[in-house]
């Protein structure tokens, strides 16, 4: 991993960012777990209520994170002069496709497993699963990380 000294600006803003993602995404798990990792994963069976809380809670987090870190990155770009070019917009559009790619999976992956846990009898015990609205919920914000 180079260090922050070497890295272009493009580079830094995206790592950046990543970590800004990972702090709230962190936050999302702490709102939606007991966090007790050690003996299991179970996601808490919130009311509507404390969905809707945690759904403004992620984001706004996210939108005042990434307002910050974008406002810093905007005013150093005009003082130092970089502008992107061609490789910036080329790897901006390859991780848009990837990423709808794979939220397109990840949501298909939630509704087989909604619809695999509806069909089956009452025996099956699946991996993970999607019955609750607190589950489905954690599910589908998941995937949008």
């Amino acid at each position: 991993m180079a260090l922050i000294a070497d890295m272009s600006e493009p580079e830094r803003q995206s790592w950046i960012t990543l970590i800004a993602d990972v702090c709230v995404f962190s936050i999302f798990i702490k709102s939606m777990t007991s966090g007790q990792f050690l003996n299991g994963f179970s996601v808490d069976n919130n009311d509507v209520a404390g969905l809707v809380g945690v759904y403004i809670l992620v984001i706004v987090a996210a939108i005042i994170i990434h307002s910050i870190i974008a406002s810093i990155f905007a005013m150093r770009g005009k003082v130092s002069g970089l502008e992107r070019d061609e490789r910036d917009i080329e790897i901006e559009r390859k991780g848009a496709r990837n990423g709808f790619w794979v939220v397109s999976i990840a949501i298909n992956v939630v509704i087989f497993q909604l619809l695999v846990e509806n069909s089956l009898p009452n025996g099956y015990e699946p991996l993970f699963s999607v019955t609750s609205p607190s589950h489905i919920f954690f599910a589908l914000m998941a995937t949008m990380f």
